[in-house]
């Protein structure tokens, strides 16, 4: 996460993204940006994603999607240490519904961040 994406292109691209109203819209956007792999790989780690947030085992979750324990794990990285992209988005997404993150899993996530925090605020001090 260290290494800046960041410019014209990709603000331009999530521009385009924000622009389109619909899910069939966005669908059609993916399905022409993306290659059928590429897409199906996208909408897998989302879907680990949220079964990291529900607190889902590895097992279970490599059961379920067919995602391989390093994708799971690149996941999870992006989950504790990323920008916070899939915690918004399932976030937004859970807004419209009753269902929330288990208190339990809230207190394993901040646990998470403040420690890599910590970690990072060591490294920087060496």
């Amino acid at each position: 996460m260290s290494e800046k994406i960041e410019n014209k292109l990709t603000e331009q691209l999530c521009k385009a993204i924000l622009s389109l109203k619909t899910t069939q819209e966005v669908s059609h956007f993916l399905e022409d940006v993306c290659t059928i792999s590429e897409y199906r790989a996208l909408a897998q780690r989302f879907e680990v994603a949220r079964l990291l947030d529900e607190g889902i085992k590895y097992e279970d979750i490599v059961a379920r999607t067919g995602a391989s324990t390093a994708t799971i794990s690149r996941v999870k990285r992006c989950l504790v240490y990323g920008q916070d992209g899939y915690l918004t988005a399932l976030a937004n997404l859970k807004e419209g519904q009753s269902e929330s993150r288990p208190p339990r899993m809230q207190r394993k996530v901040q646990f998470e961040k403040e420690r890599a925090e910590l970690k990072r605020q060591v490294q920087d001090y060496d």
